[in-house]
């Protein structure tokens, strides 16, 4: 699952954007990508699994992104062999 709100303020405490799952259940994540609301790709990673900490810090191209509404997008394998997608919302806070 991926969390429907985030704020990446520095107070460490929901600072980052990440992917959720047991590794018991998914074999991989073979894509996690984030979109704005014009469309634009703002994050992208690519083969990893749940447990590798990978998180989206709400900047694109080292520039603090505006709050806002994003898109989700998570292509992943679970441990059956079967293609699982998910898509979704989230919330950046300031």
């Amino acid at each position: 699952y991926v969390p429907t709100a985030f704020s990446p303020n520095g107070d460490q405490s929901n600072d980052l954007l990440m992917v959720h799952g047991k590794s018991a259940q998914v074999r991989n994540i073979r894509v996690f990508q984030v979109y704005d609301r014009w469309g634009e790709l703002v994050y992208s990673k690519t083969n990893f699994l749940p447990q590798d900490n990978v998180a989206w810090d709400g900047k694109l191209k080292g520039k603090e992104m505006n709050p806002g509404v994003f898109l989700y997008r998570i292509l992943a394998t679970n441990k059956k062999g079967q293609e699982i997608a998910l898509y979704g919302d989230l919330t950046l806070v300031r």
